[in-house]
């Protein structure tokens, strides 16, 4: 199954780290953030890989080339005009994938078995599985995602407001971990050359749909680095380590 990595946004929430350098690009233990993630990809099985780039898009296809010095195949697809938002950009791969495939944000680092998620997936007969993590109490989220019994999503809100909080008060809640598994005809319902987000866009249209549409729950290790002061905690979390994942 081939992995799409959503790399192409211009990270404003890195600045000044990323105006220089892709936020996947950025330095962690000597050597850039998504490559750690890669290796993980590669010594599990996953050696089929499509970049999608925009900003700075050159730095990251000088680092990693197709692929060959990693021991994986990459392919790259760019945006060239105004960005296209994460469905969007996932959008001008569909030339390039054949079968379902998983979707992972640049800015993410995960240890979890993607094995199981994607005999999950196709236990489910799902067409769009998103992997989710438990809503920590009192935690402030800038996703709310709710399941039903057979783990079918429910409801799904992108920066949820106080009433929509409430309103599932009692209800077990999960954040949204920007790794998909998606059904190649979930791509159909990307429109081209659209700025078409998966959160605010096309999740919440599969929710008004009869779709095979399910959470994936997981507390396996798990790191989105997407401020400043989340990449400065990070480093100190894994100071001295040859190995993060």
């Amino acid at each position: 199954m081939k992995l799409v990595i959503v790399a192409g946004g211009l990270a404003t929430r890195m600045r000044p780290i990323t105006e220089e350098i892709p936020k996947c690009l950025i330095d962690v233990n000597g050597k850039p953030l998504i490559e750690h993630q890669l290796e993980f990809f590669r010594e599990h099985g996953f050696k089929d890989i499509v970049f999608c780039v925009a900003h700075l898009a050159d730095k990251v296809k000088k680092h990693f080339g197709v692929g060959r010095d990693f021991g994986l195949c990459i392919e790259y697809v760019q945006e060239t005009g105004a960005l296209l938002g994460t469905a969007g950009s996932v959008k001008l791969a569909e030339n390039l994938l054949d079968d379902d495939f998983i979707v992972h944000y640049g800015d993410n680092l995960t240890s979890m078995d993607f094995h199981k998620l994607i005999a999950y997936h196709k236990d489910k007969k799902s067409e769009a599985t998103v992997v989710v993590r438990p809503l920590p109490p009192g935690y402030k989220s800038s996703s709310l995602v709710v399941l039903d019994e057979k783990n079918r999503i429910k409801a799904f809100k992108e920066k949820p407001t106080m009433d929509e909080m409430e309103k599932y008060s009692c209800e077990k809640k999960y954040i949204n971990s920007g790794i998909y598994v998606l059904g190649r005809e979930v791509l159909d319902r990307i429109p081209e050359n659209t700025k078409y987000d998966f959160t605010k866009d096309l999740f919440p249209k599969l929710l008004e749909e009869d779709f095979g549409f399910f959470g994936y729950p997981t507390e396996e290790y798990f790191r989105e680095i997407g401020r400043v002061e989340k990449y400065e905690a990070f480093l100190k979390e894994v100071k001295g380590k040859k190995e993060i994942l």
